[in-house]
C-alpha cells in the first residue's frame, strides 16, 4: 500500500512538474501584444485601428496584422522606437508595404487589414539592424517601440499607438493607448 501510495504521489508532482513547465514555455513564447492606434496630436481624423504582434513559440518570427478603420490615402507603416520625449524615433521595421521600403499609397478611404506578414530578423532597421525579432518584440511589449501609420495628407503620420502595462491589484492587465507621453 505504502508503495502505490508512493507512486501515485511521484505521478502527481511529475504532472505538476510538467504542467508548470508547460505553462512557463507558453508564457515565454508564442505571446500576443494588441497596440491600440489613435490620432496624432494635431492631425484631424477619424482614422483609427489596432497592430497584433504575436511571436512565434521559436522566437525568431512575429506575425503581425495592421487593422485600420476609416484611414485616407496610406502610404507606409513602420514599428518606430519612442523617442525621449514620447514620439516616434528611428525606424525598427517596415510592416506596410510588408516588402518594405517604399511607399505604396493605397489610394481612398480603407477600412480593413492593411498589411499583415512575418517580421524576421533580416527585415530589421535602424538601431535594431542585427538584433532579434524577439528584442522587437520586447521593445513592443514594453512600449519602447511603437506603430505609426502614414498618409499623403500627412506624411510625419497620421495614427500612432504604444503598447501600456497596467498593474491593476495582484493581477496585470494589458492594454494600450493611442497617444504617446510627452504628445
Amino acid at each position: 500500500m505504502r508503495k502505490y501510495a508512493l507512486t501515485v504521489l511521484g505521478v502527481v508532482a511529475l504532472l505538476a512538474l510538467v504542467a508548470s513547465g508547460a505553462a512557463w514555455a507558453n508564457m515565454m513564447h508564442g505571446e500576443r501584444v494588441k497596440v491600440t492606434l489613435g490620432t496624432m496630436p494635431g492631425v484631424k481624423t477619424s482614422a483609427n485601428g489596432d497592430a497584433v504582434f504575436e511571436l512565434s513559440k521559436d522566437g525568431k518570427t512575429i506575425h503581425y496584422k495592421l487593422n485600420l478603420k476609416n484611414i485616407d490615402n496610406a502610404t507606409m507603416a513602420h514599428v518606430h522606437a519612442v523617442g525621449d520625449n514620447g514620439t516616434p524615433a528611428a525606424i525598427l521595421v517596415w510592416i506596410y508595404p510588408t516588402n518594405g521600403m517604399a511607399p505604396s499609397l493605397r489610394e481612398g478611404s480603407f477600412t480593413g487589414t492593411l498589411a499583415e506578414g512575418d517580421i524576421t530578423a533580416d527585415k530589421l532597421s535602424g538601431p535594431m539592424k542585427g538584433g532579434t525579432v524577439k528584442e522587437l518584440f520586447e521593445k513592443i511589449e514594453y512600449g519602447t517601440a511603437g506603430v505609426m501609420v502614414h498618409t499623403k495628407q500627412h506624411g510625419g503620420g497620421e495614427v500612432w499607438g504604444v503598447h501600456k502595462e497596467e498593474k491593476m491589484g495582484k493581477m496585470e492587465k494589458k492594454t494600450s493607448s493611442g497617444s504617446a507621453p510627452g504628445y
